[in-house]
């Protein structure tokens, strides 16, 4: 199954700097992916980072010269693309045309 998720990365060092980012991992039928499925798609794409929070689905870079915060803002699968894609489709109907 095909997960989508956003999620952000605080640099700790630098107030206010952020970026919010996406991701794909691909799970076994009807299964979530893991905080540990995660932790290696971000270690994949370069952030080396351990779990802070499982159930939060945070994770941090303890690195001291450049420490890093990531949290997952928004997790969810095919299925819930497509009713999002029925629901704006659904909303264009009522949309006023001028």
């Amino acid at each position: 199954m095909e997960w989508n998720f956003l999620f952000r990365v605080d640099y700790l060092n630098e107030k206010g700097e952020e970026r919010n980012l996406k991701g794909l991992i691909f799970t076994d039928e009807g299964k979530a992916p893991t905080a540990e499925q995660i932790q290696e798609f971000l270690m994949e794409s370069g952030y080396q980072v351990n779990i802070q929070d499982p159930q939060q689905l945070t994770f941090i870079d303890p690195n001291p010269s450049d420490p890093i915060k990531i949290t997952v803002v928004k997790l969810h699968d095919e299925d819930d693309q497509v009713n999002d894609w029925a629901m704006r489709l659904l909303a264009e109907q009522f949309r006023k045309q001028y």
